[in-house]
């Protein structure tokens, strides 16, 4: 069973596979989750346009068998966290901007607190292997969270391994062709869904590579064919919605597993030394324009 840090993270969790009404009663709590520990069922259908049997249906979609037991999870999250985030607030305001600052710092904290509690030892070492014993390494993704493999790839180059991310999902899909059972495939999806990435998964299952899958939707199917997932944490269904990802937390997890490697690996730091030997130069004696 999947275990999350907290009640709120669950339901972000969960929010790509929900129904348009489910996700009116998401939105609805975790945009008052201050409030939603006095609220009863109604009153919650009330607020978010629904009905109670669609609030009942939401609970137990997300896992929790009562709406009670939900906000009795909410209720112990915020125990002995009121003080420490100051004057409450649920939305970010140019009319309070100290409190507003603290509440998209407490979220991200939140967030990259809860991606680490699901890091777990067996998925670090697994990862870290089939990075090592890699031919290639294949990236993968769709929109903004290209930059994430991009920046993966680059130090992964840094220290050796033969790492490639194409600058377009339609580059991705063609490297894919080319897949061999000692490569491996990387990919990042936020939302684990994806046709395009769907047809690059096909490319790797056809050809035996292994999969490493990282997302905050862990139930998806894309992510359920992976050899390993890893799991975020996200919170932009709060602060923004979900349109605009920051993926902060798909940048821990890469940047936590790359120490590991650089550690790790024997052969990491002479490498390295190499690169900053072949690019150190460019960064030397720079002119200056008088």
């Amino acid at each position: 069973m999947v275990e999350w840090r907290s009640a709120i993270d669950k339901v972000l969790a969960h929010y790509e596979s929900l129904s348009e009404t489910e996700r009116k009663v998401a939105d609805f709590i975790v945009q008052h989750t201050a409030d939603v520990t006095r609220l009863s069922v109604r009153e919650i259908a009330q607020g978010s346009g629904t009905s109670s049997a669609s609030v009942s249906r939401f609970v137990r979609h997300i896992g929790f068998e009562s709406f009670s037991d939900l906000r009795l999870a909410i209720a112990s999250e915020q125990t002995g966290t009121a003080a420490e985030t100051g004057e409450n607030v649920s939305e970010v305001s140019m009319d309070n901007i100290e409190a507003s600052v603290s509440y998209v710092l407490e979220n991200r904290i939140q967030e990259l607190a809860g991606t680490a509690a699901r890091l777990k030892e067996a998925q670090i070492c697994q990862v870290v292997n089939l990075i090592m014993e890699s031919d290639t390494i294949l990236f993968a993704a769709v929109g903004n969270s290209i930059p994430v493999c991009s920046n993966f790839s680059f130090k992964l180059g840094q220290i050796g391994i033969r790492a490639h991310c194409p600058a377009t999902t339609e580059e991705m899909i063609l490297s894919s062709l080319s897949l061999r059972r000692s490569d491996l495939l990387f990919v990042v999806s936020a939302s684990g869904y994806s046709r395009r990435l769907e047809t690059i998964v096909d490319n790797a299952e056809d050809s035996g590579t292994p999969i490493v899958f990282l997302t905050s939707n862990p139930g998806s199917e894309l992510a359920q064919r992976s050899n390993v997932q890893l799991t975020s944490v996200t919170r932009d269904q709060i602060l923004t919605g979900g349109q605009f990802s920051t993926h902060m937390a798909e940048d821990f997890l890469v940047e936590t597993i790359f120490i590991f490697l650089l550690t790790t690996w024997k052969s990491a730091r002479g490498l390295a030394r190499l690169e900053q030997k072949s690019l150190g130069r460019d960064k030397e004696s720079t002119p200056t324009l008088c």
